[in-house]
């Protein structure tokens, strides 16, 4: 299944258009960080702390390196922070 992910992606990026948005659970994004196919990395930080909740990124088996690209502030007073694969 995975190689059909990898496939379908590769193949959708030989198309024009807008960039690929993926919007998912933790499940789903572990798969794209694993097989290597996210080039940027958008974050939205809300101003609200739990006391308990799932991990942003949960049993990954290498360390991700990315590079900050951007920061926007939004009056929500929502932080969303920008970074860049490095490992592209």
């Amino acid at each position: 299944m995975n190689s059909d992910i990898a496939e379908t992606i590769a193949e959708l990026k030989q198309h024009p258009g807008k960039d690929i948005w993926l919007y998912g659970g933790a499940g789903l994004i572990k798969t794209f960080i694993t097989l290597n196919l996210i080039d940027a990395y958008r974050i939205s930080v809300y101003p609200v702390v739990l006391g308990s909740g799932k991990p942003l990124f949960e049993n990954l088996r290498e360390r991700l390196e990315l590079k900050l690209t951007d920061t926007n502030v939004f009056r929500s007073e929502v932080v969303q922070i920008i970074y860049e694969s490095k490992n592209q």
